[in-house]
């Protein structure tokens, strides 16, 4: 994974700084986002079968997060972002991403 995908500091929390391409966008805009107190990067999920680049990401609501499930061409990652107010930024982060071409679905 090359450096430009890897975070650390600030809001970044974890062992993780590698992102995916998309994870990376995702990242970049939650940390903009104000209410977003931390992102939490998970495993990278690499080589699976092509999605055709059809890019996608869901968003789960959890106590006081969001868990993103963000699938890129032939990768997978999950990220925590954990914020002070989940409906807010799930709106504000799904907005900005499906301005990037993204299919964006919600599980509650």
């Amino acid at each position: 994974m090359s450096k430009k995908n890897a975070r650390a500091g600030g809001k970044f929390n974890g062992n993780h700084t590698s992102l995916i391409p998309l994870a990376a966008l995702v990242c970049d805009i939650a940390h903009k986002n104000p209410t977003v107190t931390k992102i939490s990067p998970g495993f990278i999920k690499a080589g699976l079968p092509s999605a055709n680049g059809k890019r996608r990401m869901k968003v789960t609501k959890k106590e006081g997060a969001l868990l993103l499930s963000i699938r890129d061409n032939t990768s997978h990652q999950e990220v925590y972002i954990y914020t002070t107010d989940t409906q807010w930024a799930r709106r504000a982060i799904a907005s900005e991403v499906k301005k990037n071409h993204v299919l964006v679905s919600y599980s509650d």
